[in-house]
């Protein structure tokens, strides 16, 4: 998926649908749940610290997957 066209006509269901799944596991990945149409709330328990080890982990991993 590249920049968004100029021309709002250009713009398929398909490339909406994807651009909103990545959005979704962009928010989800920091913390975020969706609530409701649309509307993305932070999940309190879960610190950016929690989430930044957590993170750490999963690229630790993929580095050993690929040595």
């Amino acid at each position: 998926m590249g920049e968004y066209p100029e021309d709002r006509e250009q713009v398929t269901d398909a490339y909406w649908l994807q651009a909103k799944e990545k959005i979704a596991a962009r928010w989800e990945s920091i913390g975020f749940q969706l609530f409701r149409r649309g509307v993305w709330l932070r999940h309190r328990p879960v610190r950016p610290e929690e989430l930044m080890q957590a993170h750490r982990a999963q690229l630790r991993a993929l580095g050993t997957t690929f040595q």
